[in-house]
């Protein structure tokens, strides 16, 4: 006999080969460029146009100070020569493209003369800083023009503004959220006074630097929504690689060594100083340093100083001056006591941002260093660990998964959060070949918040967010559905938490014994909403999964009337001449009904409700309900009312999406995140809540779904299999 029930178990779709990169915005730079070339035009960028909402939104924005006389010039322009009476050109035989454009336009200068794309080649000198607190991210613009291959994927060869291949449009790409994105740019660049309003190469003639910083810009809706951040956020951009934060107030003796085995893994790196409050950024120190500022470490030496070991870094102010006034700066008598080749080599003297510090000043003066680590795909022949590497796409939704920060309060809604199982299988192979007796697992876990930036223009910003790791037991993982698992996840113990940070990524590296362990991001707050990508790197292969519920339908046996003898004649009372109910006549019922029963909060049953109630309790398709098909609906009304009944907990006549999660499961639906929310974002209100005819409604879409999935059960098995593609087709469209 065939099991009531049916269980939905979903299998992975199948994967097509990735993209090398996704056009952004849909525009695909070789087939715009060909166009403009075809049609002797400059490129004019409809998504990020020369208009004052492109630079920004307070400081910059319409009818600020700082925009007064601003313009938006090209490095050169192609205009069109005056056509009229005595100016036809006819195109001769035998010319070439262009030859023929350059009878029909001219090269016209605006900002410079004779412009390059790149001179010579790319150097953390091109980088000087401009009017936009951006120094985050052209600190990391620095240290990427150290590695030449990292350089190429950010910004594609075959570029420039040579004549014949110029059409006023450039590209440049970043890795977003798990995916290579290709951003166009025109070559419009802010100008005020004859100068570069942001970013300039001390070349004036060279500008990959201001067009690599326009496109990031339009990544990020405006050039403003720029100012302030993290190395790290550009680090991983520029890369797809994993940032780690160091504080160097905390003892760290093997940091050196961090550092340089770093610059020799080619990781980008950066530090700064902390401000405590906002009046003291870029507030200068008296040795020369820049409070809040990003800085670029560019290299790491050893020498011997009279008798004595010293651990030197290098780094660089993106302002391209302001520089360190300490030992071992520029002009520091230290230097006379090195070996003249040595100190020829290392020996900077000029105002160019870069200067030398002792390790024990950098310690002493900056407060913390971002490294980003590169993963194996960017590098195919570095040698040694190859990180193993799993990332999933997430979301905190409001009144679903959005349950904040563990608290105290009887009101925590951390159980709601998003969940992932981790199973640390084997110790790194060191710990293995030293012989611990306790081998742990290198674990590095990497939560980032998705496209907050761009909602700077709305009053959005970064969340507080952050993530525990537990200690998982495994009958935890044979929890079948979220309210089983709200009751036993205080018990679990928690192994490591962070700090909730308004910062895009949260990262910490770990130690951990092999086991089961449960990771669990969340935002500071409770409701607060937003996509994440939650990245895991481990040494060895390791199990990785997100906790979700089975997909599955009770289908329970039906309740029996109390007295059929009276219910077929109030039905022979309520029905028309053919003894049965249409549509019409199910809403008056309904409604006659809900008027009675105070307690229950709705907007009164709606016809196009109950055209759908008969559409999916009419099993004969006359379009209308017999007395066994009434009697069905009836049961479930009544079954469907006492769970509402039952989880309105705060007994307001309406269920809360909480509540809605528990009553899903009592009703005997047991659903994913995914189709939960689709489900429950489709009945709620503005207010999150859901009144009883639309939790009426949403109960009858269940049960045609679950209906339908059991039509596909072709061998009684109670279980069928699907694509998560087919699955959601199937339940956001029945």
């Amino acid at each position: 006999m065939a099991p009531p029930g049916i269980t939905v178990c979903l299998i992975s779709d199948p994967s097509s080969e990735p993209a090398q990169a996704l056009p952004y915005q849909g525009q695909v730079y070789q087939e715009l460029k060909r166009q403009c070339l075809q049609q002797r035009r400059l490129f004019t960028d409809p998504f990020f146009d020369a208009v004052p909402n492109s630079l920004g939104y307070w400081q910059f924005g319409p009818g600020s100070q700082a925009i007064k006389e601003l313009e938006w010039k090209r490095p050169q322009a192609l205009t069109p020569l005056p056509k009229g009476p005595g100016c036809r050109l006819e195109s001769k035989p035998g010319l070439g493209f262009m030859q023929e454009s350059s009878l029909l336009y001219s090269f016209l200068q605006e900002i410079c003369s004779s412009p390059t794309f790149i001179q010579d080649r790319m150097s953390r000198t091109d980088v000087q800083q401009g009017q936009l607190g951006d120094c985050w991210f052209l600190a990391a613009a620095a240290s990427l023009t150290l590695y030449p291959q990292l350089m190429q994927r950010v910004v594609p060869r075959g570029q420039s503004f040579a004549r014949e291949d110029y059409a006023g449009i450039f590209h440049f790409q970043f890795w977003q959220y798990g995916q290579w994105v290709d951003v166009v740019v025109d070559d419009r660049l802010p100008v005020k006074n004859g100068e570069l309003v942001f970013v300039r190469s001390c070349q004036r003639n060279e500008f990959w630097m201001p067009l690599l910083e326009k496109a990031y810009a339009k990544l990020n809706s405006s050039y403003e929504a720029m100012n302030g951040g993290y190395m790290n956020e550009a680090f991983v951009d520029f890369t797809g690689g994993i940032g780690e934060t160091y504080q160097l107030k905390m003892p760290n003796p093997e940091l050196f060594k961090v550092i340089h085995t770093a610059l020799w893994k080619r990781s980008l790196m950066g530090a700064h100083i902390n401000i405590t409050k906002q009046q003291d950024m870029e507030g200068r120190t008296p040795e020369g340093l820049v409070k809040g500022h990003a800085y670029s470490i560019t290299n790491a030496v050893k020498l011997d100083h009279r008798g004595k070991k010293l651990k030197l870094l290098r780094l660089r102010n993106p302002w391209g001056e302001v520089e360190w006034n300490g030992r071992w700066s520029d002009n520091s008598p230290l230097w006379a006591g090195l070996d003249p080749q040595l100190r020829e080599r290392l020996q900077v003297r000029k105002e160019d941002g870069e200067f030398w510090m002792q390790m024990d000043d950098f310690l002493r003066y900056f407060d913390a260093l971002e490294i980003c680590s590169l993963t194996p795909d960017l590098l195919e022949e570095e040698k040694g660990v190859v990180w193993n590497v799993k990332s999933f796409q997430g979301r905190w939704s409001i009144g679903l998964t959005a349950g904040g920060c563990r608290s105290s309060r009887a009101a925590d809604g951390f159980w709601m959060n998003p969940q992932f199982h981790i199973q640390l299988l084997d110790a790194d192979e060191s710990d293995l070949r030293k012989q611990h007796l306790e081998p742990s697992c290198t674990l590095l876990v990497s939560l980032m918040q998705k496209a907050r930036r761009q909602g700077r223009k709305q009053g959005k910003d970064f969340l507080p967010i952050g993530f525990e790791i537990l200690k998982m037991p495994k009958e935890y993982l044979e929890l079948k559905n979220t309210s089983q698992r709200k009751a036993l996840l205080p018990r679990l113990h928690a192994v490591h938490r962070t700090l909730y940070m308004p910062m895009r990524d949260v990262t910490d590296r770990y130690r951990l014994p092999p086991g089961e362990y449960l990771i669990i991001p969340s935002t500071g707050y409770p409701m607060e909403e937003s996509d994440f990508i939650l990245r895991i790197f481990t040494e060895k292969a390791q199990k990785f999964l997100e906790i979700d519920d089975e997909i599955r339908a009770d289908m329970r046996p039906l309740q029996r009337i109390p007295n059929e003898a009276e219910f077929e004649q109030t039905f022979l009372k309520l029905a028309g001449p053919d003894k049965q109910i249409d549509a019409a006549r199910l809403q008056e019922i309904l409604n006659k009904i809900m008027a009675k029963q105070s307690y229950l909060k709705t907007d009164g049953f709606s016809l196009e409700l109950c055209q759908k109630i008969i559409r999916h309790f009419d099993h004969s398709k006359t379009g209308k309900l017999t007395l066994p098909e009434f009697k069905h609906l009836w049961s479930k009304i009544k079954e469907w009312e006492g769970v509402f009944t039952k989880y309105d907990v705060d007994l307001s006549g309406t269920m809360n999406v909480h509540e809605m999660q528990l009553a899903l499961d009592a009703a005997g639906f047991h659903l994913n995140h995914q189709l939960r929310e689709a489900i429950t974002s489709k009945y709620r209100d503005s207010n999150l809540l859901i009144d009883f005819d639309s939790f009426l409604s949403c109960m009858v879409q269940l049960e045609a779904i679950f209906r339908q999935c059991k039509e596909y059960d072709k061998t009684g098995a109670g279980m069928i299999t699907m694509t998560l593609k087919q699955w959601l087709e199937l339940a956001t469209l029945t």
